[in-house]
């Protein structure tokens, strides 16, 4: 995959997830997709989908949550995603340890907190990032 093509797949794919991002952050308020109950009852051991965040704490986590996926996205696209047009080799393999560092806390809490099922979640989500950045062929190796 050439750099130009690795870098037009993350940012298009970081804009999608920019979008879910901040519905998913939104549910706090409102699910008017009703995807946020359905990846609650998929990604959790319990039984009450989106119901399951009623208290003030539970939002503040799914806010923060979606902040967050949205500000990883965002520096994807701003950030990453141009560098690696650039031939930027060392662009890609920070970005690969920062999916990594996200994909081992967050599966590992996932499961610890008994929810597994988020962390083969995870796996997709990681496929779908590190897939380009993988695959990318630069000139020069940085």
């Amino acid at each position: 995959m050439s750099p130009a093509a690795a870098a037009r797949y993350l940012q298009i794919l970081g804009f999608v997830s920019i979008l879910l991002a901040a519905l998913f952050a939104l549910a706090v308020r409102a699910d008017p997709t009703g995807a946020n109950d359905l990846f609650f009852h998929i990604a959790s051991a319990g039984d009450a989908g989106l119901d399951g965040i009623a208290t003030p704490e539970a939002r503040l986590a799914l806010a923060i949550a979606g902040g967050i996926f949205a500000g990883f996205s965002g520096f994807i696209v701003f950030v990453v995603a141009p560098e690696i047009a650039k031939g930027n080799a060392r662009a890609a393999r920070g970005a690969l340890w920062a999916l990594a560092t996200w994909f081992v806390i967050d599966s590992a809490a996932s499961v610890l907190g008994g929810n597994a099922q988020n962390a083969a979640l995870n796996l997709a989500l990681l496929a779908a990032y590190a897939l380009p950045l993988v695959l990318v062929k630069f000139d020069q190796p940085a």
